[in-house]
């Protein structure tokens, strides 16, 4: 039982480090000030979608 749960541990630690150079790769492509603007833009746009959505729905109960 000691070696499947020493394979295991393993196996997650390396999941887990991939995981982090992954994320790390991306946030270097992506940058902090890309990722905001995204995030930004991606607000907007949904908060238009959401308002939309009210003034129809508004607009058909009356």
């Amino acid at each position: 039982m000691g070696r499947r749960a020493q394979a295991s541990l393993e196996y997650m630690l390396m999941f887990a480090v991939g995981m982090l150079i992954a994320a790390i790769i991306i946030y270097k492509l992506i940058g902090v000030k890309g990722l905001a603007i995204w995030a930004g833009s991606q607000m907007n746009s949904t908060g238009e979608e959401i308002s939309e959505s009210l003034q129809n729905l508004s607009n058909t109960t009356r």
